[in-house]
Order: C-alpha cells, then structure tokens, then sequence
C-alpha cells in the first residue's frame, strides 16, 4: 500500500515506538490522526513536530484506554473528523504492573488497555475504513511465553507482570488471527513484533537493552507496505508462524466471544 497522502490512525503516539512512528509517518501522510492518553496540551510539543516534517494534517485525539467510554467517544472523534480512514495501527500499550490493578470496568488493567481496548477500538473503526485498508496490530514475541486464560483472563488467581503483559501481547495476535477471516471489503489485517526496543516499557519490565524506538517505527511502516496474506505475523521483519496457541481456531473463537462479552 503507498501511504503517501492517506490517512493514518495510530494509537499510543506519544511516546517510544509510537512516538518514532508518528514522526516518520507524518512524512507521508496526508492526515495523521494520532492519540495519546494525556491532555492535548502535554503533547503540544512533539504535535508541532509532527506539523512541521510533512505536508499533511496532523490531528489529536485524547483517550485513556483504562475506561471503555474514552475509547468509545474518541472513536466516534475520529468518525467524525473521517470517513476514510487508509490505516488503523494499534500500538497503545502498557507494561503490567507491579501489583494488579482493575479498571473502573473491572478489568486487569494491562489486558484491558493492551488488548480489550485494541478490539473496541477497531470494532468501531472498521466501518469507517477504506476497501483494501490496513490494521497494523504491535503485539510483541512475548506472546509465545504464555498461553490464554479464558476462564481468568484478568488474572485474578496468578497474577504477575510478566505473565499479563505476555497474555495481553498473545490476545493481540490470537484476536489478529481471527479477525483476518471475517474483515469485509478486502481490509487486511496484520499483527507484528517490532524486535526489542530500548522503551520505558521495556526497562520497566526486562531491564536495559534494546534497539532504538526509531528501528520500531519501521518495523510498523513496513507492516502497512507489506504485500503478505491477511492474518500474518511479522516478526522483526520477517513473516513466520505465530505461536500455536494465537493460531488454535479454537482459542480464537473462544477469545472472539469472551470479547465481545466483556466490551459490550
């Protein structure tokens, strides 16, 4: 897909990967509309960078993926300010915490902000996006150290950082993998790992290391240009196989239910 002139919607935009993916996307297209958690003017910053590197509009969307409602009403901002919409990348994330945290929907909050928020989103995106349009969802090679908790999926028994992160990065690419079949209009959908990137969310949670968040952000342009099958996992840069379990028909249908359940 050429990019140049399109418009892009990119979720967790202000800051690591997405932050790098902003800038260099900003380049090309024709409206970039970027969200972020925190209030617009906390971000005033980088979005006159981000006005200043291409030729294209850039517009703000501010929503806190912990609350259901915020996902709903900046959804319906972006509907309003597009119908068109060429590229949906869902790269919104948190690392778990230390402790276990709900939602005030009563979720964990590392699956809800990572993964439940993600299928929202693009549930009430996807009308809104153009025939032949591509989802880029940033899930991560954690997804292979765990595997899914449909019956516990907010972790209340076992909870641990490393475990909701993985399960919530597994979600993504399960949920990808399923999605895939049912995208109307040829959109095409894609889950990636971006290789391991020097971010705040990475030292958090696995310590120092990592590529710059810059080598991310071109993993996820990549992903939009890719001529490669709907359903596919890029890892890196290269396309292989996802974990058994994100490739389980069962599992996928079992996620798939329990989703719309608990998003409703």
């Amino acid at each position: 897909m050429d990019i140049a002139g399109k418009t892009i919607v990119l979720t967790g935009a202000t800051s690591g990967i997405g932050a790098a993916a902003a800038r260099l996307l900003a380049r090309e297209a024709g409206r970039l509309i970027v969200q972020g958690p925190e209030p617009e003017n906390e971000v005033a910053d980088l979005l006159r960078e981000l006005r200043a590197v291409g030729g294209g509009t850039v517009e703000y969307v501010q929503a806190d993926f912990t609350s259901f409602a915020e996902v709903r009403r900046a959804a319906h901002q972006v509907i309003e300010a597009t119908d068109a919409i060429d590229v949906l990348i869902n790269n919104a994330g948190v690392p778990g915490s230390r402790e276990r945290h709900l939602t005030s929907d009563g979720h964990e909050r590392t699956i809800q902000v990572n993964y439940l928020a993600l299928a929202l989103w693009s549930d009430l995106l996807i009308p809104a996006m153009v025939d032949g349009g591509r989802i880029v969802n940033v899930g991560s090679t954690t997804h292979r150290m765990t595997s899914l908790a449909l019956d516990d999926l907010d972790l209340a028994r076992g909870y641990d950082p490393v475990r909701a992160y993985a399960q919530s990065k597994l979600a993504i690419v399960t949920y990808s993998t399923w999605l895939a079949g049912r995208l109307p209009r040829g959109i095409s959908v894609v889950a990636i790992s971006p290789g391991v990137i020097s971010t705040s969310l990475l030292h958090s949670m696995f310590g120092g290391g990592g590529a710059p968040a810059e080598h991310g952000a071109m993993r996820i342009r990549e992903a939009v240009l890719a001529d490669v099958a709907s359903g596919s996992y890029i890892d890196d840069g290269e396309v292989v196989a996802a974990s058994a379990d994100a490739l389980d028909r069962k599992a996928q249908d079992g996620l798939a239910q329990l989703t719309a359940r608990l998003t409703s």
